[in-house]
């Protein structure tokens, strides 16, 4: 029995990750994004290996995925977006402070405009000195 040669053997796992639904893709990342990344605690170390980089870039979009993250259509003047992980014991406060229903405590989008209405009145409170009106 022969050994296939090398290049038989990329052509076929190119072939299995084909099947599999699998791409490569080539990037050129910069030193910044590099060493955001560690500075965000996605990679060890600003002198990582092409691995370290690649699998730090995978979590960090698999992340995205599970998070639901959709891309900026923009900044509007004055207005800046972020990412905000809110845990289950603030979204139970939510509903005990009567910001969210109780049933909809795994609505997405109700616990975002919940969050939103009670940060926004926690503002407006703050800058009013605390008080309530």
């Amino acid at each position: 029995m022969t050994v296939p040669s090398s290049a038989a053997l990329r052509m076929r796992r190119s072939r299995d990750r084909r099947r599999q639904g699998d791409v490569i893709v080539s990037l050129d990342v910069a030193p910044k994004v590099t060493a955001d990344l560690v500075e965000l605690g996605w990679l060890p170390a600003h002198d990582c290996d092409k691995d370290a980089l690649s699998h730090a870039l995978i979590g960090l979009i698999e992340r995205a995925i599970r998070a639901r993250v959709t891309p900026s259509t923009g900044s509007e003047e004055g207005k800046v977006c972020f990412f905000c992980e809110i845990k289950r014991s603030t979204i139970d406060t939510l509903v005990e402070l009567r910001w969210l229903r109780a049933d909809e405590r795994d609505d997405l989008a109700a616990i975002v405009s919940a969050f939103r209405q009670f940060a926004r009145r926690s503002l407006d409170v703050a800058r009013n000195g605390g008080g309530v009106q």
